[in-house]
């Protein structure tokens, strides 16, 4: 706002939704807008007088149907697309306020979602990332329930000029069979899964009031890599959740190798006043917190560095997603595999959107160097 005295400050989301009163004291806000507001926010600032700059919305309790969904509009998209599908929970984990701030699961129609993604497609799009806050449930409450993601992701396959699905995030226990047979059996379905762990002691899973213990996770894991043996598998994992002390943590990290995930997202607990964990003793404090966040992003580090390496010298197909310019000016095309490998490739022009087989030569970073076939 130094650099810009007309630029705004826009609050919105879950904290907007929850902690409005709060958010109301704090100066220079402009815009505090629930999650059934965001969607209106470009006509909401359309309001705002630069010379008395602040307007309030107070948020309803959340949409009770998914409609007014905020759509891919934009005639210059990417090659990948999010696309949400389903919005809200019914799992209270004593971790989370979603079910509080985003209200009860509720699933978009498959004809709205089919439209989208036939608009998507028309406009250049290859693949589209289905998003939602607990995405296996989708379904479950539209068409008597005989709809599911399994179903839509078969239809999605239909559609000409997608050549790629891949889903954000899914629970453990909503990957059923028929689900599993999809992934296996559509071609275009990315092998590429991430699936929150949280933690790998069944003791805090329990205090967390997730739906699952290692064992089974570590059963439901196996059985997928071996259906997918390319299969890339992410996670979530919290640290410092209340009653997480050095033996639990241990737990979790040898939990964590044990599986050998792709990629690691470290988040560190903190108290949300609607959530049943704020009544938990034994709260770890910030700096334990910190240091096990930094061991266990070393790890996925680690973790992701041996992902890689098991895929040297093999050959991929890579959805090229752009061009970039090194600081001579030699230009790159980037992109990404199946199973979420991101390749940069010297010396190549392939057209944006294109699916080209590359041989996997060396590992940068968060890169594997290759060249084009």
């Amino acid at each position: 706002m130094r650099q810009n005295r007309k630029s705004k400050i826009i609050v919105t989301g879950c904290y907007a939704q929850s902690d409005y009163e709060d958010l109301q004291k704090i100066e220079g806000i402009s815009l505090i807008a629930g999650n059934g507001e965001k969607n209106d926010i470009l006509q909401q600032l359309e309001k705002i007088d630069f010379h008395d700059p602040v307007i309030r919305v107070k948020p309803a309790k959340y949409l009770k149907k998914y409609d007014n969904i905020l759509k891919n509009k934009s005639s210059r998209l990417h090659t990948r697309a999010w696309l949400k599908i389903q919005e809200g929970c019914n799992r209270f984990c004593t971790y989370c306020k979603i079910p509080y701030v985003r209200g009860p699961a509720r699933s978009r129609s498959v004809e709205d979602v089919l439209e989208e993604v036939s608009n998507l497609s028309g406009n250049g799009v290859k693949e589209v990332v289905l998003t939602g806050i607990n995405l296996g449930t989708y379904g479950k409450d539209i068409d008597k329930g005989k709809t599911n993601l399994a179903k839509l992701i078969s239809l999605i396959s239909n559609i000409k000029g997608i050549k790629r699905i891949r889903l954000s995030s899914i629970e453990l226990i909503d990957i059923d069979a028929e689900l599993l047979d999809v992934f296996k059996n559509c071609s275009k379905f990315c092998h590429h899964l991430h699936i929150p762990l949280q933690s790998g002691d069944t003791k805090i899973l329990n205090l967390m009031n997730r739906p699952y213990d290692t064992s089974i996770f570590y059963q439901k894991i196996s059985l997928i890599k071996e259906t997918i043996p390319d299969i890339a598998i992410t996670t979530d994992i919290m640290v410092g959740f209340p009653n997480e002390d050095s033996n639990s943590f241990s737990k979790t990290v040898n939990f964590a190798r044990k599986i050998c995930f792709a990629k690691i997202h470290v988040f560190k607990y903190s108290n949300r006043k609607e959530c049943l964990a704020v009544l938990l003793p034994n709260k770890v404090d910030n700096r334990t917190k910190k240091e096990r966040s930094k061991k266990l992003q070393g790890l996925s580090k680690e973790l992701y560095y041996d992902f890689q390496k098991k895929y040297l010298n093999s050959i991929a197909d890579v959805l090229v997603e752009d061009e970039i310019k090194d600081k001579e000016g030699k230009i790159y095309s980037r992109g990404i595999t199946s199973n979420y490998i991101k390749i940069i490739i010297p010396d190549f022009t392939g057209k944006k959107g294109e699916i080209v087989s590359a041989k996997l030569h060396q590992i940068s970073s968060n890169y594997i160097i290759s060249i084009g076939m």
